[in-house]
C-alpha cells in the first residue's frame, strides 16, 4: 500500500513538472525577469499555468 502511495506521488509530481514546462514566458520578449513585475502585459498570469496559451506571447529575439 506504501508503495503504491509513492509511485502515485510521483507521478503526479511528473506530471506537473510537465505541465510548468509548458509555460512560455521565460522565452517572451514582454517577460522582465522582476519579481515585482514579470510581465508589464500580463502581470497576474506571467510564470502561471493561464500562461500556456498566452494571447500576448511574442518570442524573445536573441
Amino acid at each position: 500500500m506504501l508503495g503504491s502511495s509513492v509511485i502515485g506521488i510521483i507521478a503526479d509530481v511528473i506530471k506537473r513538472a510537465k505541465k510548468m514546462h509548458e509555460i512560455p514566458c521565460s522565452h517572451c520578449q514582454y517577460f522582465t525577469n522582476n519579481y515585482r513585475l514579470k510581465c508589464p502585459v500580463n502581470p497576474f498570469q506571467a510564470n502561471t499555468e493561464e500562461a500556456i496559451n498566452c494571447k500576448d506571447y511574442q518570442m524573445r529575439e536573441y
